[in-house]
């Protein structure tokens, strides 16, 4: 990325779009750690993220104040409780949980069911 002329090792730098009172959480970069990031269509944002070796991974919603959802395998689905998420939302959990099956300890989750969140109905 270039930022005034000069290089970075930043590739993304967001904007919460959620007024206050909830301040958008702060999500450290470390080794191991995936991130996800998603905007739907009214601009509401949805940050995943999930550490190598963790069988759960943690959903931000804006527009639920960022308050952390846990984020837990339900035969093969990521399962948010009672959280209410669109088709678009889904999905994009549904990428993410994927993206992070290699990571999530052993018998747990995407591994049972590879192909759980292809056959679920979005």
């Amino acid at each position: 990325m270039c930022v005034d002329g000069a290089v970075t090792n930043e590739l993304l730098d967001l904007t919460n779009h959620h007024p206050a009172p909830a301040p958008a959480p702060v999500i450290e970069r470390r080794p191991g750690r995936y991130v996800g990031y998603f905007e739907n269509a009214f601009g509401e944002q949805l940050v995943f993220v999930h550490d190598a070796g963790a069988a759960d991974a943690t959903l931000y919603l804006g527009d639920v104040d960022w308050e952390p959802r846990r984020v837990s395998d339900e035969n093969g689905l990521p399962d948010v409780g009672d959280l209410i998420l669109n088709r678009e939302e889904r999905a994009f959990l549904c990428a993410c949980w994927i993206a992070t099956a290699s990571g999530r300890e052993p018998n747990h989750g995407w591994h049972r069911n590879p192909r759980a969140c292809s056959r679920s109905r979005l």
